[in-house]
């Protein structure tokens, strides 16, 4: 229940004995891609799946809108409330529910559910809360982050269980809610494995590319300013969108670089794996002062699969990640250590490519769907 994107590759791993139905509302990102629908339900099925789709605003601006806030408020919050009717008349067909979050307005219908006799499993793979505070979304005290604080306490303290993408996420709610570690089943994201190939050979391209949102978050400023101390064949390519890409562009007119460093927008996901594969590195950047020590990029992981290395920000997950796998460098937030991490990697062809080789071998150990669906699989029958 939410926006279960993930779950269509985890129900597809599932045994067929699980019979699961998706709730989740009309699609609407990115902005201004899908027609807008006024109907209340529609179904369709999706790869064998029955899915059912309640009505909410559907934000139509492009996310660098400042009206798109709004918009993506009222979403969740509709969607909440329908989805806690549907609960409330359908409750007595399912065994178990799963929310998945973000947003945490889907914990409602969760707890609904819970109470009405349901197993409840909680899917999180974002501090959303925490996060909207740190970027200046939400502030505490006020009546809507008591609101969302309260469903966040439910959802941690009475679910049957909840999956977290990673260690730092599960101890960051051990810490807050004061509950046993054993609450939390580690889910992290999986790669596609038909997709995100490995390159069959290192790149000698010497393009470094993003891929991904340029909001709040992500800090992209630093990484884009390292290009002025790296040699003009060095290029940076930045596929993706988001409310900070015209200011980017600015800095980057402003830094006098725009001939080395390339904005493209939204490209298809099969064009982003052969753009990694075709890339000699790839850039991770997120902010450090926010919190989000406990992420672990699907950016990094697609990196990681196709065996190209990357250089990242020095946040806890990535600092882990990097220290296990040996595919990639996590370094700080600034302009010096970029560059210098990007002059060490592209300066020596054969330890990118034993990073890459060391990269893939732990994508194939950790996060390849087949072994996710059979971690959620003994969690759904542990709890029903």
């Amino acid at each position: 229940m939410g926006g279960a994107h993930r779950w269509q590759r985890l129900i597809a791993e599932l045994p067929d004995d699980v019979d699961c139905r998706v709730l989740c509302p009309p699609p609407s990102f990115p902005y201004g891609e899908f027609e807008s629908t006024s109907r209340p339900i529609t179904r369709e099925t999706i790869d064998g799946v029955p899915v059912t789709r309640l009505w909410t605003v559907q934000p139509s601006e492009d996310s660098r809108a400042h009206q798109s806030n709004l918009g993506r408020i009222l979403n969740y919050v509709i969607f909440s409330v329908f989805a806690s009717l549907y609960v409330l008349v359908n409750w007595w067909r399912y065994d178990c529910i799963v929310t998945v979050s973000a947003p945490h307005t889907t914990f409602l219908p969760g707890a609904v559910g819970k109470l009405l006799g349901c197993s409840w499993i909680v899917d999180i793979f974002d501090l959303w809360l925490d996060n909207a505070v740190d970027l200046g979304y939400a502030e505490q005290g006020t009546l809507a982050y008591r609101y969302v604080w309260t469903l966040e306490w439910l959802a941690i303290t009475k679910s049957d269980s909840v999956t977290v993408i990673t260690e730092t996420m599960a101890h960051a709610y051990v810490e807050k809610f004061e509950v046993s570690r054993d609450k939390f089943t580690l889910v992290p994201f999986g790669v596609d494995s038909e997709l995100f190939t490995p390159a069959p050979e290192t790149s000698e391209s010497t393009r470094i590319l993003y891929v991904g949102n340029m909001g709040d978050a992500h800090a992209l400023r630093p990484f884009i300013e390292a290009f002025q101390q790296l040699p003009a064949a060095y290029t940076l390519e930045l596929v993706g969108d988001g409310k900070r890409r015209a200011e980017l562009e600015a800095f980057t007119e402003q830094l006098g670089i725009t001939d080395r460093v390339t904005f493209v927008g939204y490209v298809a996901r099969a064009e982003v794996a052969r753009r990694l594969q075709d890339s000699a590195l790839s850039i991770v950047p997120l902010q450090q002062d926010f919190q989000l020590d406990y992420a672990r990029p699907n950016k990094l992981l697609e990196s990681m699969a196709v065996g190209t290395p990357y250089v990242a920000s020095n946040i806890q997950e990535i600092r882990r990640v990097s220290e296990e796998s040996g595919g990639g460098l996590a370094v700080a937030n600034e302009p010096d250590a970029i560059a210098n991490a990007i002059k060490e990697l592209m300066s020596h062809p054969s330890r990118r490519e034993a990073m890459g080789k060391a990269a893939v071998s732990y994508i194939d150990t950790h996060h390849r769907w087949p072994l996710l669906g059979e971690r959620i699989a003994d969690l759904i029958d542990t709890a029903c």
